[in-house]
């Protein structure tokens, strides 16, 4: 018998192959995109995971507050809350600090400048999975002039020779011998590294005493905790030991400090704060995505369920005499289950082949890691085989149940093929599939138009034609004097017209935050991000001076300050005027405010403006700056030439390592042209398969009516007419759709510009448009097949039928 269910169910399938191709490509479709976006969803979810006690891993951040209330929160901590955590509170199994150092790193005659590069305590091996293929944790990065690197960095540098007990050395300065090799950090790290230096190296650089300096940051600390602690808790004991440590120091700045307890877990995708490592993901990004997912599945289940049901409703004279010949009710729900069931497993099948097709390309458009091995993921199979159980009940219940609970008589006679509760279902599946297709067109057409209105904000500088060249860090005493000749150089050429020195470009947020800083007469200190700068800096940004003057060279500005207008109002300031000439306790050091320049963005526009101060520092910070010139449009590829050559004849140890200012600035918008891409990419698809089910619908209802169509064109009506007739209905459900769709979209389009310091107003356009291209599309779809039958001879279909 059961595989006379089989046998039946392939006849069916094939004996309709428009309408089973349809079911089987929409099904394909929606499945496929559930489970890209449960692929990313996922993976977002699973950062550092992977470590065995992630759920009793901590990161230890520091914030500072002013008596005001303004505050700054670092990703960091000061460097000598972990020693007296690991001293004092046995509730911490065990601590371990890291502190990224970006330098240049020559092996024999290669150079190359380092970012993912850490100085690190032995105890990060204990906190961590890190895995070791060579070397002892327990005493290779503990001794002096170690380093550990990673197995992909052994490979690119050393190709198939052993690293082990090579030399690498550090900006010229500090020499290290490799004794380990780490395996890859997974991509779904927040932490990632290439090469680790031995801690007492960091002592050795720095001095000791940035060991007891509570008011520096930059050291990343994590521990676990013991299973039995509340981190709650934990945390409250805390303020404890800052207020005996560094009390006395906060009271005297008028300031507060704490220290918070943040899960490993929820640092992707729950941490935004100063100094973060990477730029991390959004909670409320993988939230709606997997929303946005369940939209799309169950847009796929109701376009077969739609047309099995119209479909089945042609079979009730069957369904009706296989009753009357003595099938019950069971056998015919096994029978049309069967038939589901093999739709549902060739859509799957058809699935998992778009899977592997489309996987490197999500990977790279979702920004996963490549070496993800999705087919070895234990829930990715699990998931599948749930989804395709439940594919067959939820597609198949309906169809299957409805249609085999009337009587034999009934169905033979029609009357539900008429049924105007069978209308009304299907209209309502309609609208469920519309507001769910309108939704997203609406919500991807809004995220891509609120980047667009980003990205066009006024910035306040220009940052068009300008190359960015990190700074040489290995320097000798003529430094200041190769600087000169390096800019004489370059000038002299007419396709580089400006050159400055700066501590920091824009695009990225300002590292260098300073506390300890306020006017004279006041006693209220706050927290500024400060920029080094040289005497052209301001004017080759073309960055606006609204009171006083810029750093001239007709002045002496070794004391001298600039001010952008959000830090005269954090000093109390009326006016950018009333700030000129006003003093500056900077650390113990009275400086004096000689300008003020307008707010510029810094970062995204999507962020707020925050207080900067402007110091002269021809030469940069210590080693740390960039280079930037102004070019003649047009002359990359010259100017690059030009500077790379120079630069490598005045500063031959350094690489020469550049970018162009105004595609960096661009990455900013990454996380949100990503969720555009997304979204965008299967809002397509959405209306792609919406189409489907209106191809499918329309198709089976102009079998139904071909009679009817016929007879109005005897009658004289027009195939325009005719297609408006039919029309008429699809428009009025479209606009119930989007009826629903307009308050929840509003909804989610209000909360998600929450995260934006600078939006766009959510206008009636924002809501017309997408429902202009659903119904647009649509009727278009159902306007060819409408005209395709009304076109055909009126005689020939009523002999026909």
């Amino acid at each position: 018998m059961k595989l006379y269910y089989f046998r039946i169910a392939i006849r069916s399938i094939l004996k309709n192959k428009l309408y089973s191709l349809i079911n089987i490509i929409g099904l394909a479709a929606g499945i496929t995109s559930f489970l890209l976006i449960l692929i990313y969803v996922k993976y977002e979810k699973s950062y550092d995971s992977f470590h065995k006690n992630s759920n009793r891993i901590y990161r230890l951040r520091y914030e500072r507050s002013s008596a005001e209330g303004e505050s700054v929160k670092f990703a960091s901590c000061c460097p000598p809350a972990a020693l007296r955590i690991r001293e004092l509170y046995p509730e911490v199994e065990t601590i371990a600090r890291i502190f990224r150092y970006r330098a240049t790193v020559i092996f024999g005659e290669r150079k190359f400048y380092e970012e993912r590069m850490y100085f690190a305590e032995p105890q990060i091996f204990e906190v961590f999975d890190f895995k070791l293929i060579a070397g002892d944790s327990a005493k290779g990065i503990s001794n002096t002039n170690c380093a550990f690197i990673s197995d992909a960095y052994s490979k690119k540098y050393f190709g198939e020779t052993n690293p082990l007990g090579r030399t690498i050395i550090v900006d010229k300065e500090m020499s290290f011998v490799i004794t380990g090799i780490f395996r890859n950090i997974p991509g779904n790290s927040h932490l990632n590294f290439d090469i680790l230096l031995s801690w007492p190296n960091l002592i050795t650089h720095y001095g000791p005493d940035i060991e007891s300096s509570w008011g520096d940051t930059g050291f990343f600390t994590y521990f676990i905790l013991r299973p039995d602690v509340n981190p709650a808790e934990f945390e409250e004991k805390l303020k404890t030991l800052v207020e005996r440590d560094f009390g006395e120091v906060l009271k005297s700045y008028k300031l507060t400090c704490d220290l918070k307890v943040q899960p490993l877990t929820d640092i992707h995708l729950k941490s935004h704060f100063m100094q973060e490592l990477d730029v991390n993901g959004n909670i409320d990004t993988v939230i709606f995505l997997n929303i946005v997912a369940f939209f799309i599945l169950i847009i796929a289940w109701v376009n077969y369920i739609n047309i099995t049901t119209a479909r089945s409703l042609t079979r009730a004279t069957e369904v009706g005499l296989s009753k009357v010949a003595g099938a019950s009710r069971g056998q015919l729900i096994g029978q049309f289950f069967v038939e589901t069931f093999l739709v549902n497993l060739t859509a799957f099948i058809t699935s998992l082949v778009l899977l592997l097709l489309l996987f490197p390309l999500f990977c790279n458009l979702s920004g996963i890691s490549s070496d993800y091995a999705l087919w070895k993921e234990g829930w990715f199979w699990l998931t599948f085989s749930a989804l395709l159980f439940l594919s067959v009940l939820l597609s198949g219940i309906y169809p299957v149940f409805v249609l085999t609970s009337f009587k034999a008589s009934e169905v033979i006679k029609g009357k539900y093929i008429h049924s105007r509760g069978g209308i009304l279902i299907r209209k309502a599946l309609v609208v469920v599939q519309l507001l769910m297709a309108i939704s997203l067109i609406t919500c991807t057409i809004f995220v891509f138009s609120q980047v667009r209105f980003l990205q066009n904000r006024d910035k306040g500088i220009s940052i068009s034609d300008i190359l960015a060249v990190r700074a040489p860090r290995v320097r000798d005493a003529a430094f200041g004097s190769k600087l000169l000749s390096f800019r004489e150089e370059l000038i002299k050429n007419q396709i580089i017209t400006k050159f400055s020195v700066g501590t920091e470009v824009p695009g990225r947020q300002i590292l260098w935050d300073a506390g300890g800083i306020f006017r004279v007469g006041s006693d209220q200190s706050k927290n500024y991000q400060i920029v080094g700068i040289d005497y052209d800096y301001l004017d080759l940004l073309e960055a606006k001076i609204i009171a006083g003057r810029s750093f001239d060279r007709s002045f002496s500005d070794s004391s001298s300050l600039i001010l952008n207008e959000k830090a005269t109002k954090w000093m109390g300031f009326g006016s950018p005027g009333e700030a000129v000439n006003q003093m500056v306790n900077y650390w113990g050091k009275i400086y004096t405010i000689v300008g003020v320049v307008k707010d510029y963005r810094q970062q995204s526009p999507k962020d707020a403006f925050e207080p900067h101060i402007f110091r002269f520092m021809p030469h940069g910070r210590d080693i740390r700056g960039f280079f930037i010139m102004k070019i003649f449009p047009g002359s990359e590829k010259s100017v690059l030439k030009l500077a790379g050559e120079k630069y490598m004849e005045f500063f031959p140890d350094n690489p020469f390592d550049y970018f162009f200012l105004d595609e960096y600035y661009e990455q900013q918008y990454k996380n949100e042209k990503l969720m555009g891409n997304v979204f965008g990419a299967f809002a397509l698809l959405s209306i792609i398969v919406t189409c489907l089910g209106v191809f499918g619908l329309t198709s089976f209802l102009m079998l139904q009516k071909t009679k009817e169509i016929s007879m109005r064109r005897i009658a004289g009506s027009s195939v325009l007419g005719i297609i408006l007739l039919f029309s008429r209905d699809f428009v009025r459900i479209t606009l119930i759709a989007f009826i629903i769709a307009v308050p929840l979209c509003y909804y989610w389009l209000s909360e998600w510009l929450k995260t934006f310091e600078t939006k766009m107003e959510i206008s009636v356009l924002n809501f017309v448009i997408p429902f202009v291209l659903t119904l647009v599309f649509s009727l278009i779809t159902i306007g060819l097949i409408v005209a395709r039958t009304a076109s055909l001879s009126p005689s020939e279909n009523l002999r026909n039928e």
